[in-house]
């Protein structure tokens, strides 16, 4: 973004991201919330330092798997999870409880918030195994040209229990491409076991966008206008 400051600091409607997910969060009747940060992380402990947040370090950038990971310490193997991310503001509560609802009726070990895109590049495809059930979801940088030619990509939206992830997380080995740890990977790890993993699909695909650009912020503030704005007539 070429920021001063970290991506979930940066403003919309004057607002950092991270604000409007934090408030989504408490909305849903999450009962704790952590924050994973890294790079400039003491401006955001400080941006937030009135929040009752807890703040877990990320010791180098070496993926999404890596800075769930980084919690371990903090969560007991029966804590229900959910993982967000701090730069998709438009997320709503009710998607959140959705997600720990889904899984917990369909008894599965995780459940992921996907949606079906127009133009899905620059995500990771969700690659389905029959119906709800997710087969793997295969970043954009690993994908073939035919797991690219699907439109249903991954949000970064993840509902668990952690003592059935933890395992599968620290199993996930890193991205021969990148390097990083992906929490995509948890999918296929908890197959490997007999786990499962189903699909949250959007109603409406605007929950999952982030800010990657400038244009993306921009569609961010459109989203947010779109959303709080009666439309005429």
């Amino acid at each position: 973004m070429g920021a001063p400051v970290p991506k979930v600091l940066l403003s919309i409607r004057g607002r950092p991201l991270l604000r409007y997910v934090l408030e989504s969060v408490r909305s849903a009747g999450v009962n704790r919330t952590l924050v994973v940060v890294g790079t400039q992380k003491e401006q955001v402990m400080e941006a937030f330092a009135q929040d009752d947040v807890e703040f877990v370090f990320q010791t180098g950038q070496r993926g999404t798997a890596d800075a769930v990971l980084a919690c371990r310490d903090r969560l007991a193997d029966d804590e229900e999870c959910v993982v967000l991310c701090g730069d998709a503001p438009l997320i709503r509560p009710d998607t959140i409880r959705r997600l720990f609802q889904v899984r917990q009726d369909a008894g599965a070990d995780v459940a992921v918030f996907t949606a079906r895109l127009a133009d899905p590049a620059g995500y990771g495809r969700v690659v389905r195994a029959g119906g709800d059930t997710i087969e793997r979801i295969v970043e954009r940088r690993d994908a073939s040209a035919e797991v690219l030619a699907i439109n249903e990509v991954n949000s970064g939206a993840y509902s668990f229990r952690w003592g059935r992830v933890r395992p599968a997380l620290e199993k996930i080995r890193p991205s021969p491409v990148s390097g990083e740890y992906y929490l995509t990977d948890v999918v296929a790890e908890l197959r490997s076991t007999g786990g499962t993993a189903v699909a949250v699909l959007a109603t409406d695909p605007d929950e999952m966008l982030g800010a990657n650009t400038p244009d993306e912020l921009i569609a961010l503030e459109h989203g947010f206008a779109a959303r709080r704005e009666p439309s005429a007539g």
